[in-house]
């Protein structure tokens, strides 16, 4: 006769295998997205410019003007420094982190300068290497110089895109400056000279918080939000905040004037609260916020979507996709979420200031809380270089096609793709999350102009993605399509939103937290079962329709007024 006691032996046994698969399986999922990072090459060594040092005095302008530009310098390969004043933000001393698929990248080291330069070189060939963002031709000088010689000289720089004039604007909603209230002119002449018109600088808390005081790092002189607001013609810098916590995630937070009150003063905000309740509280203060880093643990990222607490998504960073991916992107965006996704730098831990940026449309240039407005409406698309223009029966990023009286309806795609600087191998027209049409050239072309047409017959949503090796990529928000006044609906999707919940549920460490994802988890199981999507923060098609109504007065109401100027 056997024992009574083995069954449970064997019971316990099969569930502490069974948990320690369960383990094994998340922590793969985790491991799967983390990007992998490597340490930097060693820069080439400095060279001593001797005592029969030449000068080169240089003045870098932009085409048809005479008033000096800020830009990034590599001279001799990087081998010979700049100037004192922008010394600590140069390629040898910050950022040029080689995390991600963008550490492939080729890059010179470099330093900035706000456009007038004296270097003290050696004597012989002096190679220059002038860059200004993404939009501009790259500039190279080479001079011969004798010993002691001073040469005077100019550099011009060229635009090959001139994006707000097509009515896109660059923007870097993740960047950590130390605003002194006294460097701003400096940091401008950094932000320009990756030409980022709109830069958000953020403080940001260590492992513990108190409201921007003992554990805040990166300091913000001026404040948060609007009167933050320094500029330097078309270029702005606006300071907000990250808050963190090392368990459930980071978040942005922009255009609030003051800091979160998160739980108070603590000294470790892995305890809580919910990223949930930072994110009311934000919007309490009149601020927006996005999640991070594609949501890193991604502990809390499913159930902040799905309550619709957070109003972005900074997905595309070191030229990849992090946390949630696209593919966990694309899962909300199939049950009928309009969940914007940017792409932002975290500088200076990535590869260099503005390498993954957001460009938003707007009709005339925006303030620093249009561009956000224009963000969050995911009237934007994320770059780390190509310039990515859509339309989809004439609509574009953030815009909706309402087909309630049809049962099918032919989608005429038109893509442009724009990039000299890092060619482009892939363009993939996505609907759904799935590719349905993917064009591809071995060797990459810094142009394409692509005429699709599909067929709809069913809500969804429509996108594009152009990318390429070492980090090249850009996607664009989606143009919606509705039918019958219905959200889409992707049992798929689904799933694996709950799968990840699931998973969540074993890993959050807060009891609290744990509590707010099994309730939305239930949820969003009772909305697959029943339809019944209460509790889930899903748009109703007449909010939608309504929202667009809204954008298209207010942009016929821009065009009209920038006529009559």
């Amino acid at each position: 006769m056997s024992s009574p006691i083995r069954p449970v032996v064997k019971r316990i046994r099969v569930l502490f295998l069974g948990g320690l698969l369960i383990s094994f399986a998340y922590s793969m999922q985790l491991q799967r997205h983390r990007q992998i990072e490597v340490p930097p090459p060693a820069p080439p060594a400095p060279v001593e410019a001797g005592a029969d040092a030449a000068t080169l005095n240089l003045k870098i302008v932009e085409r048809g003007s005479d008033i000096p530009v800020s830009a990034t310098v590599s001279v001799n390969g990087g081998a010979v420094e700049g100037e004192e004043a922008y010394l600590e933000h140069s390629l040898r001393r910050s950022a040029n982190r080689h995390k991600g698929p963008i550490r492939f990248r080729p890059l010179n080291y470099y330093f900035y300068t706000d456009g007038t330069l004296s270097l003290k070189v050696p004597p012989g060939r002096c190679t220059v290497e002038v860059r200004k963002g993404y939009e501009y031709v790259p500039s190279h000088r080479t001079f011969e110089l004798d010993p002691g010689q001073v040469l005077d000289a100019s550099v011009t720089l060229s635009r090959w895109i001139d994006m707000a004039a097509l009515g896109w604007y660059s923007g870097d909603t993740h960047i950590h400056f130390d605003r002194t209230g006294t460097n701003d002119d400096s940091l401008l002449t950094l932000t320009s000279a990756r030409d980022i018109r709109y830069a958000f600088s953020l403080s940001m808390n260590t492992r513990g918080y108190s409201l921007g005081g003992a554990f805040e790092s990166w300091h913000q002189a001026h404040g948060l939000g609007d009167g933050s607001i320094r500029n330097r013609g078309p270029y702005y810098l606006t300071s907000g905040q990250e808050y963190r916590t090392r368990t459930l995630g980071h978040v942005t937070i922009l255009m609030a004037p003051d800091y979160v009150p998160g739980a108070g003063h603590t000294p470790n905000t892995d305890r809580g609260p919910s990223l949930g309740v930072i994110g009311d509280q934000a919007r309490e203060l009149g601020g927006v916020i996005g999640l991070n880093h594609g949501g890193y643990t991604r502990l809390e990222a499913d159930s902040l979507a799905l309550s619709g607490k957070m109003d972005f998504l900074e997905l595309l960073q070191f030229g990849g996709y992090r946390g949630l991916g696209l593919d966990g992107w694309y899962d909300f965006l199939n049950l009928g979420y309009r969940w914007p996704m940017a792409g932002a730098s975290d500088y200076p831990a990535t590869r260099e200031l503005g390498d993954c940026i957001t460009y938003v449309r707007a009709s005339e240039p925006p303030t620093p809380q249009g561009f956000i407005e224009g963000l969050l409406r995911g009237e934007s698309f994320a770059t780390s270089g190509p310039m990515l223009l859509v339309t989809v029966n004439g609509k574009q990023p953030g815009e909706s096609i309402l087909a309630n009286e049809k049962t099918s309806l032919d989608l005429q795609v038109e893509i442009r793709v724009s990039s000299p600087l890092y060619p482009v191998r892939y363009v993939d027209l996505i609907r759904n999350g799935r590719v349905v049409s993917r064009d591809f050239s071995a060797e990459g072309r810094s142009h394409w102009e692509l005429s699709r047409r599909i067929e709809a017959s069913s809500s969804g949503w429509v996108a594009v993605r152009a990318y390429s090796d070492a980090g090249t990529e850009a996607h664009t928000n989606p143009v919606y399509v509705y039918f019958d006044g219905k959200l889409p609906f992707d049992d798929d999707a689904c799933g694996q939103i709950l799968a990840r919940l699931d998973s969540s549920l074993r890993a959050i460490p807060a009891e609290s937290v744990v509590a707010r994802v099994r309730k939305l988890r239930d949820r969003l199981a009772r909305y697959r079962d029943t339809g019944n999507p209460q509790g889930l923060a899903l748009p109703s098609i007449a909010q939608i329709a309504e929202a667009d109504g809204n954008r298209s007065t207010a942009r016929q109401a821009a065009v009209t007024g920038a006529a009559s100027r």
